[in-house]
C-alpha cells in the first residue's frame, strides 16, 4: 500500500497541533525544547510559535529557564487563557451539566440542568431537548452574546452509553432515549462552533490527563474507572483513549463477576458488576431509589457491612481482571464513593494484595463536575486541529 504523503497545509496543521499540545501539557516549555520534542528545526518552530503568538493563542510566560550555560536563558511559553473559551457538556441519567472554561482549562462557570428524561419543555425530540437546554445554560454563562462572539472556540459533549465519536452520535443509551441520537451536528448548527461528542468516561479520562495537576506526566497506560450511577472505564495508551473496533471498549461494569447474580436490565448478562453495585440496584436494596450513589454506599456500610464488603470484593475482582488484561501503569478511580469513606481503600487493598505492579489512586477530578470531560474533549480537538478560529 502506498504510504500517505503530507502536503504543506497538513504539515502546518500537524506541527501547530504538536506545539499547542506540548505547551499546554508542560505549561513551561521554550522554543528550543519544542524543536527537540517535535523533531523540527528551530527556524520552523520559531515561525509557527510567532504565528500562534500573533493570533493570541500563545504568550511568553516571562519565566526564564536556565539552559545550563552562563548567559544562556530560554523564555517559557504558555497557552494564553483568555484567548478563547470552551464549552463542556456532560449528559447522564442524573443531569445535564454545562460548563465554561478558558483555553487553559480553568473553570469559569457551571450550570446544572435536570436529566434528559425531564426536559420535555424544551421539545419533542431528544436532540431538540438537549440543544435548547444547553442553549439556555450557555446563555446564562455567556450573557447576551452568541457563543461565537463570546470567543467560544469548540464545544465537547460527554454522554453515557455507546457513542460513534466520528459522527457525533449517541448510538445506544436506553437509559436516556430510544434509538440513536445525533448530537454533534444539531449543536454545531445551533451554536456555530465545532462540536465533538464521545462517551462520557473516555472524555473524563482525557480530562484526567489534560485538566489536572498531573498533566505533563501522563502514565504510559491509564485505566480510568468511573463509579456512579453505573460503572464504566476507559483504557488510555500514550494519552489517547482507545474506543475499540465498535466503540464499546471500557465496559467494565458489564463484565461478569457473580455467576448466580441478577440479570442486568441494560446488557442482559447475569451477574455483571453493574447489576450488583449500581445506584439502581442499591436503591432497590435499601428502599432509597432517589439517593445518590455515595449516600447508598454509606448507608450499606452502616446497615449491612458484610454486603458492603461483598460490593468491594466484586469491584476488586472486576478491576483485577482488567489490570491483568490491560497491564496499566496507573489506575484512577473516579466518583463520589471513592472520595471519602472506606470503599477506595477496601478495593485497593484487595487488588494490591495480588502484587500487581501498578499505582491505584483516586482521580484528581471533581466528581461534581462531569462536564469537565466534554471540556477536555473540546480542548483536545481544538489543539489537534491546529488552533483554528471558527468564526
Amino acid at each position: 500500500m502506498k504510504a500517505r504523503g503530507w502536503n504543506a497545509p497538513d504539515l502546518r496543521k500537524r506541527n501547530r497541533a504538536g506545539i499547542l499540545n506540548l505547551v499546554h501539557s508542560t505549561r513551561n516549555i521554550a522554543r528550543n525544547d519544542l524543536a527537540l520534542e517535535l523533531g523540527l528545526t528551530r527556524a520552523s518552530v520559531t515561525i509557527l510559535v510567532n504565528e500562534l503568538i500573533d493570533e493570541g493563542l500563545l504568550e511568553e510566560a516571562g519565566t526564564q529557564i536556565a539552559e545550563g550555560r552562563v548567559g544562556r536563558r530560554k523564555i517559557a511559553l504558555r497557552i494564553r487563557p483568555e484567548a478563547g473559551r470552551i464549552i463542556g457538556v456532560g449528559i447522564d441519567q442524573e443531569r445535564v451539566q454545562v460548563l465554561l472554561t478558558d483555553l487553559a482549562g480553568s473553570v469559569l462557570g457551571v450550570r446544572d440542568l435536570p436529566p434528559p428524561a425531564t426536559l420535555a419543555r424544551y421539545g419533542d425530540e431528544p436532540a431538540e431537548r438537549i440543544v435548547h437546554a444547553v442553549a439556555e445554560a450557555t446563555g446564562e454563562l455567556l450573557g447576551p452574546a452568541s457563543p461565537c462572539k463570546a470567543g467560544v472556540l469548540w464545544m465537547g459533549v460527554g454522554v453515557t452509553g455507546r457513542v460513534d465519536a466520528e459522527h457525533g452520535i449517541s448510538v445506544r443509551e436506553p437509559r436516556l432515549w430510544n434509538g440513536p441520537v445525533s448530537l454533534a451536528d444539531p449543536l454545531a448548527l445551533h451554536f456555530g462552533v465545532p462540536t465533538s461528542v464521545d462517551n462520557n468516561v473516555r472524555a473524563l479520562a482525557l480530562a484526567e490527563l489534560l485538566l489536572t495537576e498531573a498533566r505533563g506526566s501522563e502514565p504510559a497506560g491509564l485505566l480510568f474507572v468511573k463509579y456512579g450511577p453505573g460503572v464504566g472505564a476507559s483504557w488510555t495508551v500514550g494519552g489517547v483513549p482507545w474506543a475499540g473496533a465498535h466503540n464499546r471498549s471500557g465496559e467494565l461494569g458489564h463484565t461478569v463477576v457473580a455467576a448466580e447474580g441478577p440479570v442486568c436490565p441494560y446488557c442482559g448478562r447475569v451477574g455483571c458488576l453493574e447489576s450488583l453495585v449500581s445506584a439502581r440496584t442499591l436503591g432497590i436494596r435499601l428502599a432509597r431509589p432517589r439517593s445518590k450513589i455515595e449516600e447508598l454506599c454509606h448507608a450499606l456500610l452502616e446497615i449491612a457491612p458484610e454486603e458492603f464488603a461483598q460490593l468491594a470484593s466484586w469491584f476488586a475482582l472486576a478491576l483485577g481482571n482488567a489490570i491483568e488484561l490491560y497491564d496499566p501503569t496507573t489506575v484512577a478511580l473516579y466518583g463520589a464513593p471513592f472520595r471519602s469513606g472506606p470503599l477506595f481503600d477496601e478495593i485497593a487493598d484487595r487488588v494490591e494484595s495480588n502484587e500487581r505492579p501498578c499505582e491505584i489512586k483516586r482521580s484528581n477530578l471533581d466528581p461534581e463536575l462531569p462536564a469537565l470531560g466534554g471540556a477536555a474533549l473540546a480542548l483536545e480537538r481544538f489543539f489537534l486541529a491546529g488552533g483554528p478560529k471558527p468564526c
